[in-house]
């Protein structure tokens, strides 16, 4: 189960499908072997149950190509930047060793989405420490962490590069109208649509990063750090 070369973190089942979803099937497509976490099992949204989000993320999964997706089953909403949360994602990376996190900004206005940001970091640099809970398993940290600038609500976030998803953009697409249950249609329930509403600001973000870069759909991500770079002459995106 350990050695994946990419994970997506992120709070609930279908974070991931919106703001990185076109990158994982990309990777995939590359040949990368991709792992999906959801912290929380969604327990707490307005729609669907468990049962029914843990399906549809399965759903999802397969149609993005993820080799192995599970819930850590922290509490929706009330994901909390605190030991024994951070716990239990030190935990998962030292099992299953990503190289390579992607995760949620940590500009986020919805609470779970923030602390996510934040636990995970955390727990990236936990999980490497020798002499840290050496009952979690073996130390392990990963190479890198990305954070999703995609659809974050902070508009002077730019991202460090963007990742060219047009050629599968409608994979994207499906994985997110995987997640039926939470754009469904409540019962009298009347106006603008859910999955229309989600599909729009999807487009428009896609879009949006995508011409940054001078393509159709893209996917922007942040670094803390710089990235090296080992053929400045291979770099590709229009400066001008």
């Amino acid at each position: 189960m350990d050695g994946f070369d990419l994970a997506a973190i992120c709070a609930h089942p279908d974070d991931a499908e919106l703001v990185m979803g076109g990158t994982l099937a990309r990777a995939v497509a590359l040949g990368r072997r991709v792992l999906m976490l959801d912290l929380t099992r969604g327990e707490s949204g307005s729609r669907g149950t468990p049962e029914t989000r843990a399906a549809e993320a399965a759903a999802a999964a397969r149609i993005l190509g993820a080799a192995h997706r599970e819930s850590l089953a922290l509490p929706d909403a009330g994901l909390q930047v605190v030991p024994d949360q951070k716990d239990v994602v030190v935990a998962a990376l030292r099992r299953l060793r990503p190289r390579v996190v992607l995760l949620q900004h940590w500009e986020q206005r919805h609470p779970d989405h923030a602390a996510a940001s934040r636990i995970v970091y955390d727990a990236a640099f936990l999980a490497g420490l020798r002499n840290y809970r050496p009952d979690l398993g073996a130390p392990f940290r990963p190479a890198k962490l990305v954070y999703a600038a995609t659809m974050t609500e902070a508009s002077d976030i730019h991202p460090s590069f963007v990742v060219d998803v047009t050629a599968v953009w409608e994979t994207k697409l499906r994985a997110i109208a995987a997640f039926s249950s939470q754009f469904t249609p409540a019962a009298g329930e009347t106006g603008v649509q859910p999955l229309d509403r989600f599909q729009e600001a999807v487009e428009l973000a896609g879009r949006r990063h995508g011409q940054r870069i001078g393509v159709r759909y893209g996917e922007g991500f942040v670094t803390r750090e710089p990235l090296a770079i080992d053929d400045v002459a291979g770099l590709a995106g229009a400066s001008l």
